[in-house]
């Protein structure tokens, strides 16, 4: 069933609200335009991820708009191709709904002509826009694949698979028993922390971060973990059965994410944040996200995911090696978050 929801006024909308209700439709060459900029800047694999990811906010955003919700795979399908109509990046059909996927098939894709046909998989931008219009649609995690759609590529086909969501918002009750000292977990749990803010954990080790995240979980938060450990031992370590870990890793797992990819780590976050109730994030070792990126790529994230912390009630908790880092930087880092130490403050 496909459901219409309330929309909000663009005349009484303002901030969030009216930037969701915001739209307008990019001709060809400006997505050309925008691609062969992203590549001169970073790279052709910079500039599919970014492309990929932009689409992905362009089609939940569109949805957003029209305030609908699809029950099924089918009510899905039955309405991106109308939906699509309004986009302006080409016309689709169906050619297949199976249990988890569906396939599309693209004529005229405005972006494959915009790039000249290409004779391989390029079409990033319409691949994340199917994605999230899927996505927001359903409210579930979609994966979308281009593939050859003809032998002179002159159509492509797209697949959306439905897959599991790994940042799925949970509760942790009962939460059991970390694997950590009992007067280091007591003394985490004598510290109050704000809801709306960001703190950090200067230690040349992160347990102290994980045992506040742990403590927080235990009273009702829904948590997120972002660390450089392997996510098995972090479960078994400290009890998270179901919270969802992301590990900073080039491994190809579903729960991995490059940590030069700051802008989807980011988004990742954003997505959470959005879905949870009363949510806690927790980035152990900002030192190794500095490492791989810059320090000022690495600060300009922390005040970004700070920011999104504040705007959802939410809270953050840091850790970072003060070894590693030099006075200046450190300092820099320190102005954006709350000190937080076991036992106090």
């Amino acid at each position: 069933m496909v459901q219409q929801l309330p929309v909000v006024d663009e005349e009484e909308g303002g901030g969030e609200d009216a930037l969701q209700m915001a739209f307008f439709i990019m001709p060809g060459h400006a997505l050309k335009s925008l691609r062969d900029e992203l590549e001169i800047q970073g790279g052709d694999a910079l500039a599919n991820d970014m492309l990929y990811r932009y689409g992905i906010r362009c089609g939940e955003g569109m949805i957003t708009r029209m305030g609908m919700k699809c029950d099924t795979l089918e009510d899905i399908a039955s309405t991106i191709p109308a939906l699509w109509a309004g986009v302006g990046l080409g016309r689709i059909t169906v050619d297949e709904v199976t249990a988890d996927s569906i396939k599309v098939r693209f004529h005229e894709s405005v972006e494959s002509l915009a790039l000249g046909k290409p004779k391989e998989p390029k079409c990033h931008f319409t691949r994340g826009y199917l994605n999230g219009m899927a996505a927001s649609l359903s409210g579930k995690e979609f994966n979308t694949e281009e593939i050859k759609g003809s032998e002179d590529w002159a159509e492509q086909v797209f697949i959306l698979k439905r897959t599991a969501d790994v940042l799925t918002p949970v509760v942790e009750k009962p939460i059991p028993k970390p694997d950590v000292a009992p007067a280091a977990v007591a003394a985490a749990a004598k510290v109050t922390l704000e809801r709306g803010s960001s703190y950090l954990v200067e230690n040349e080790d992160p347990t102290d971060a994980y045992r506040f995240f742990v403590d927080e979980i235990s009273r009702g938060s829904q948590g997120l973990c972002i660390t450089r450990d392997f996510p098995n031992k972090v479960r078994k370590v400290y009890g998270l059965a179901q919270t969802p870990v992301l590990w900073l890793s080039n491994a190809e797992a579903e729960y991995a994410v490059e940590p030069v990819q700051l802008g989807k780590l980011y988004h990742k976050i954003e997505d959470f944040l959005k879905k949870a109730e009363s949510p806690i994030v927790m980035i152990t070792g900002l030192e190794y996200l500095i490492v791989q990126n810059n320090f000022h790529s690495a600060l300009k994230f922390l005040q970004l995911v700070r920011d999104q912390i504040s705007i959802h009630d939410s809270i953050l908790i840091a850790s970072i090696s003060p070894s590693t880092m030099g006075d200046k930087d450190l300092k820099l880092i320190e102005r954006e978050m709350s000190p937080l130490q076991a036992g106090g403050g």
